[in-house]
């Protein structure tokens, strides 16, 4: 996809709209991948492994906005939250990182 190409946000809406499901679904892959590895011991690097898992849910989190918003023909009431298995997927990598985050005090 080529986004210098596109000239209006209705095209770039429904570009948005049929990439961005896949998109979502490698984000989310990658972080249940690389969040499932063994989490260093030393310091440094627990702070980079939670650090990327906080980035990863970060970008998933955005996509998912990009990605209402490209649904324009969506009820406002359903525009406004993702699906709940995602919704569901976001909260539960945010009490983990949470419950990390307090075994560094």
């Amino acid at each position: 996809m080529t986004f210098k190409k596109i000239k209006t946000l209705k095209a770039l809406r429904k570009c948005l709209k049929k990439t961005l499901p896949e998109k979502v679904s490698q984000v989310l892959e990658s972080y249940e991948a690389f969040s499932g590895r063994e989490v260093p011991e030393d310091a440094k690097g627990f702070s980079a492994h939670h650090s990327a898992c906080k980035s990863a849910v970060i970008h998933a989190e955005t996509l998912l906005k990009l990605a209402r918003w490209s649904e324009d023909d969506l009820p406002s009431a359903s525009a406004e939250a993702p699906a709940d298995d995602v919704l569901a997927l976001l909260n539960e990598a945010r009490a983990e990182l949470d419950g990390f985050n307090d075994d560094e005090d």
